[in-house]
């Protein structure tokens, strides 16, 4: 399956902003821990860059999904909607066993391992602001079409 160019460009986009952030994460945490509210330690890198690379695998499969949906609808695929759901679902069985994870295992922060399940959307606002992605954009549907003049 090939991806189209604007699904790339988004993907590139939000993998960039979630690396940035998972930096920024940690270096925050370091920050914090010098006022001895915490000790800084290897958990808080391992929830950061464990639930920085859980949001991204969630991203990238939800961006195949949509592909192979829109690839299905334009084969005339009747089950597009249930594909759909069934990514959505698939990846929030994902995240729940991350979420479960950093609960559980003493090695992983819980804080800094559920922080960066948000950096996907986060980025994607990110590039918004900055005018590097348009989600609005008109798209001209009637271009090319003759006989709709008013």
């Amino acid at each position: 399956m090939h991806l189209d160019d604007d699904i790339k460009g988004l993907v590139k986009g939000v993998y960039v902003g979630c690396g940035i952030l998972c930096v920024i994460e940690i270096v925050v945490g370091f920050l914090i821990s010098l006022t001895g509210l915490y000790s800084f330690d290897a958990t808080i890198i391992i929830g950061a860059v464990g639930g920085t690379l859980i949001g991204m695998i969630c991203f990238i499969w939800m961006a195949v999904s949509l592909q192979r949906s829109l690839d299905a609808a334009q084969n005339g695929g009747a089950e597009v909607r249930r594909g759909v759901q069934k990514g959505y679902t698939q990846r929030m069985g994902l995240q729940g066993l991350w979420i479960v994870a950093a609960v559980f295992v003493p090695f992983i922060n819980v804080i800094s391992a559920l922080v960066p399940l948000l950096f996907p959307k986060l980025a994607i606002f990110l590039l918004q602001i900055t005018g590097k992605l348009n989600l609005t954009q008109n798209v001209d549907s009637t271009a090319g079409v003759k006989g709709g003049e008013s």
